[in-house]
């Protein structure tokens, strides 16, 4: 490979605070023969009142399907048919898992499954459990899965009034069944986009919608109200219907014309029945008429293709989900629960939607697999992912064993012991490696703790696992007397050495590392939002995120995914503000409200892609360590990324035959840029003079520039 120099010089800037050497970079080495991809990103779970808009339909639980519940016991105590639950992680009220299935995950009665005879909870004491058998094998600290589905009348993630209920059809699923009198209405109810203050609109009513549902009446006699509005403003749609006793499928389609505005008045769907009888609904659609690929709204299918992430995430709380859930439609979907408490449940997307999304943005996925799966639930887990990756031509698929098992967040379905956790998971990924088949590619990954002492941990001695992952967050903390300077620089503190000793470790055991979720972690400390936003809402995030990612691929880390698409904000403890986390987009009103962080990611995957190269720094050994650079090489065209953290502007030779293309993200400059971070980025294309391109790089800034060969 030809060798290619970078010369640079000092050149005159405003936030030029110290004196530069002048440095000479030269291709060092290839980091691995295997082909990179672009840079990852966490799609994340749909919201009803936040950023996270994903949803074309932006109805949970359309098909007013049961809630799904299921937890993982630690055995603590064993008497004959009756176990004891380790905690009160999985507490639910007295009954409640009676009737349920039950699956053991680990020990010498792995995989032996049956039903939960009763279920009692005495005040402040862990839940009891009677299984319909005695197992004498059973010891403290097995894990056994529980799972029910509600018998609840409840209708999951939707508001009720007067008599409303769930019931079974004849033909299959579910339908609400209102039963209103004339002295008691009925109703049904979803609000959307509450979260107000000064987010505004995240989901204006714009184009061409559409509300379209199933009804009928099992017994004549009531009228069904249907509105679907802003408060206090004009409704989209408001219509009375009488049903007939067959079903009738209406549909309600209108023009909207709402813009992004500060008006945050917070929309609701309301199904409301009077007079004396029984309506039946079913199957409703609220949202964008022509959806996007695998029914996700057409702003997030654009902001992706700007985004262009080599791999994106699917990780949405499913880990107490069951295979058919994960694999069936919208209307046949169930809501699902891990951890007990009523706001605890929610409405996912599938793995064909999500698989089909993949596919229209050219990203392989990255699924993450419910810990509450039995061995023979993986194995039909890994075959359902082939034969839909196979569907939407993905080559290669990512399956992780859960999230963050270490965790105590995830306990109640999580493996913190990481003995027991390497043991399941090993079992469960070999199923799933069995179920997909050979072709094509499935990347096993189990993950880690980042910080603790000793990280990875012993989970590198997973046998199933290709991979060991890890979340390398940073500036978690800020105090009230740093200055913008010094959160500047520790933005831009690099993480090489940490990981590069974690990728030694984990790569020892033929387990390179992974990177789950990366991203600034900025809300310990004392420091007030204001002082934090001066570094979040500012170009430098960008660059500063750059740094971390171009950091991580010198060690050799093949997989990376930015922690996530959309997040308007994170709220302080002690009443300090709110801080832009952690979305790289505000929101998705519309497609490209990208923050600085967001830019950055779009830039590198202009240039990512290829046979990955280091670049050696030549000179002055201080200055070389401020710089972050990389080269992708592909068969016509040699691509670089460059971050200069120093406080000193650079101009750059780069060598090429014909013209260089190029784009910097402008770090230094100071102010708010949350949603104007576009105007500091410069775009230009150099013919080359005797061989070489000529390009100023400002201080704490971002370059990339592909040249052809």
């Amino acid at each position: 490979m030809p060798k290619i120099l970078l010369v640079l010089a000092l050149i005159n800037a405003p936030y030029a605070f110290c004196e530069a050497a002048n440095l000479t970079f030269s291709i060092d080495r290839q980091i691995d023969p295997q082909v990179f991809p672009r840079y990852g990103l966490n799609l994340g779970g749909p919201s009803y009142w936040g950023a996270e808009q994903l949803r074309a339909n932006i109805v949970r639980n359309p098909g007013f399907m049961p809630l799904l519940d299921r937890s993982i016991v630690l055995v603590e105590q064993i008497e004959g048919r009756q176990i004891k639950d380790q905690d009160a992680w999985v507490a639910r009220p007295d009954g409640f898992w009676t009737g349920g299935g039950y699956q053991i995950l680990s020990g010498a009665h792995v995989n032996s499954q049956g039903r939960i005879y009763d279920y009692r909870r005495k005040a402040q004491e862990n839940g009891l459990f009677w299984l319909d058998q005695t197992f004498n094998e059973l010891r403290v600290g097995d894990a056994i899965s529980v799972e029910k589905s509600s018998r609840s009348q409840t209708i999951p993630q939707w508001w009720s009034s007067g008599r409303t209920s769930l019931v079974a059809q004849k033909e299959g699923g579910f339908a609400a069944r209102l039963q209103p009198s004339p002295q008691s209405p009925a109703q049904l109810a979803s609000y959307f986009d509450t979260l107000g203050g000064t987010a505004g609109r995240l989901l204006p009513i714009a184009g061409d919608w559409q509300l379209k549902f199933k009804i009928r009446s099992e017994r004549t006699g009531a009228k069904l109200h249907v509105r679907f509005a802003r408060d206090k403003q004009n409704a989209f749609v408001q219509q009375i219907i009488e049903p007939s006793p067959q079903w009738q499928t209406i549909e309600l389609n209108w023009q909207g014309r709402e813009s992004i505005s500060s008006d945050a008045a917070a929309l609701s769907l309301t199904f409301h029945a009077e007079g004396e009888g029984e309506i039946w609904l079913d199957e409703v659609y609220l949202g964008e008429k022509v959806p996007g690929a695998g029914g996700f709204r057409q702003a997030v299918v654009e902001t992706l293709k700007t985004l262009r992430p080599g791999y994106l995430r699917d990780w949405q709380g499913q880990l107490g989900d069951n295979v058919p859930n994960r694999y069936t439609s919208d209307m046949t979907r169930q809501p699902i629960r891990y951890r007990p408490g009523d706001n605890e449940s929610f409405f996912a997307y599938s793995i064909p939607d999500f698989f089909a999304l993949c596919a229209q943005i050219q990203a392989n996925p990255w699924v993450v697999g419910p810990t509450t799966l039995s061995s023979a639930e993986w194995f039909n887990f890994g075959q359902q992912l082939r034969i839909h990756a196979d569907k939407a031509q993905l080559r290669e698929v990512i399956l992780e064993f859960g999230n963050e098992n270490w965790n105590a967040l995830f306990r109640p379905a999580g493996l913190s012991n990481v003995q027991q956790h390497q043991i399941i998971a090993d079992a469960a990924l070999a199923a799933a490696k069995k179920g997909f088949g050979q072709g094509n590619k499935l990347i096993t990954v189990v993950n880690a703790p980042f910080l603790w002492g000793g990280s990875p941990g012993a989970i590198v001695h997973s046998k199933a696992a290709d991979r060991v992952a890890v979340a390398p967050y940073f500036l978690y903390e800020m105090a009230s007397d740093e200055t913008e300077k010094k959160l500047r620089q520790r933005a831009l503190a690099s993480q090489l050495p940490l990981l590069l000793k974690q990728q030694k470790l984990s790569k020892a055991q033929n387990k390179p590392l992974a990177i789950y979720e990366i991203n600034f972690h900025s809300n310990m400390g004392n420091a007030p939002a204001t002082l934090r936003n001066l570094v979040l809402n500012n170009g430098i995030a960008g660059v500063a995120l750059a740094r971390q990612l171009i950091d991580a691929s010198l060690t050799g880390i093949r997989e990376q995914a930015v922690y996530s698409l959309a997040g308007y904000s994170v709220k302080l403890d002690k009443n300090l503000g709110d801080v832009p986390l952690f979305g790289i987009s505000r929101d998705l009103s519309e497609a490209n409200r990208l923050r600085p962080t967001g830019l950055a990611l779009a830039l590198l995957n202009e240039v990512a892609g290829g046979q990955l190269n280091a670049l050696r720094c030549q000179g002055d050994t201080d200055a070389c360590s401020a710089f972050s650079a990389i080269m992708f090489s592909q068969p016509q065209k040699q691509q670089f990324a460059i971050v200069n953290a120093s406080e000193a502007a650079h101009s750059l030779q780069i060598p090429c035959q014909r013209q260089i293309k190029w784009a910097i993200l402008d770090g230094h400059q100071a102010g708010n840029y949350e949603l104007t971070g576009a105007r500091l980025i410069q775009r230009r294309q150099s013919h080359c003079t005797n061989g070489a391109a000529s390009i100023s790089l400002p201080a704490q800034s971002l370059l990339v520039a592909s040249t052809e060969r």
